[in-house]
């Protein structure tokens, strides 16, 4: 018994050594995040989140994608929107399809929760085939840098203003780190310029088709804005239990990251804190990101 009490009484003084090692390295970490310098941080953080194609907004404090993101090489096809539950994503979509001179377009708006991201999307895609009586069954591609438009979104929750993106690209974005949110909590006021009044007419009979309300689509030269609350469109089915579980666990880590992290406020300071601290946790940021499953994209295009 002599030994055991020994043993014990060397096992607890390790834990408190360990626990107060601990402390000390995480207030030594949190000291070197507040010494780094913001350029500092944001070059490291776009350097790490870069090869997922996005980067970092400062003033918004938000991720969004890049225009040369490797997701634009990987087009478009329905099954991505069908399989994003299996990568923690649960949004509402909205598919608007539309031709003009000769050619299918695709215009999707997505918002909701993205992992550990609250976020909003709008992808601009095209196809050469006809796209007939069921365009969904189509495959798209990115459009090119000359087919790009100046695309605008205002993404709220519960009326709150959580970004504003505004810019000429083929995949516009935006994603708050550590937000969680139910679907139904976001709304998106759109506002889409195309390039002449052909494909402006084009894109407002699709709005027209899908559901959307005269009343509620505003037509300014060749601009159109409308709001996105509710899908018009069906979108993919899951099961109830599965969507909660996915929503619970998005739920804990979103807890998880800001309880860990509560000593900061801004993102660009929590992500470098998790980088000192917590790999792993740090690591898991990674799955924030919209990647579409490549080896399902070669068996569609195949």
């Amino acid at each position: 018994m002599k030994y055991l009490y020994i043993a014990a009484g060397i096992l607890v003084v390790l834990i408190i050594l360990l626990v107060i090692w601990v402390l000390c390295f995480r207030r030594h970490a949190r000291c070197k995040v507040r010494l780094r310098c913001d350029e500092e941080k944001c070059r490291d953080l776009n350097r790490a989140i870069g090869v997922f194609g996005f980067q970092y907004d400062i003033c918004q404090d938000i991720f969004y994608s890049k225009k040369d993101a490797w997701q634009r090489e990987m087009g478009y096809g329905k099954i991505y929107d069908e399989h994003a539950i299996s990568m923690g994503m649960v949004f509402d979509c909205e598919p608007l399809y539309f031709s003009c001179n000769g050619k299918s377009y695709l215009i999707e708006l997505w918002k909701g929760q993205y992992g550990m991201s609250t976020g909003a999307e709008i992808g601009f895609y095209v196809s050469d085939e006809e796209a007939g009586a069921h365009p969904e069954r189509l495959f798209y591609r990115s459009v090119s840098d000359e087919e790009m438009l100046c695309m605008r979104f205002v993404l709220r929750k519960k009326g709150r203003i959580l970004m504003i993106r505004e810019e000429k690209h083929w995949w516009l974005t935006g994603f708050v780190l550590g937000e969680f949110s139910h679907k139904e909590e976001l709304g998106m006021e759109i506002s889409i310029t195309f390039r002449d009044c052909q494909m402006r007419n084009a894109f407002y009979e699709a709005l027209v088709q899908a559901g959307y309300r005269k009343e509620n689509i505003c037509v300014s030269g060749t601009c159109v804005r409308f709001s996105f609350t509710r899908p018009c469109h069906a979108c993919p089915k899951h099961c109830r239990l599965r969507v909660w579980w996915v929503q619970w666990k998005n739920k804990r880590n979103c807890r998880r990251y800001r309880r860990v992290t509560r000593c900061f406020v801004r993102t660009i300071d929590r992500v470098d804190y998790l980088g000192m601290c917590f790999p792993g946790l740090y690591r898991l940021l990674g799955r924030c990101s919209r990647i579409p499953c490549k080896k399902k994209c070669r068996r569609r295009r195949a």
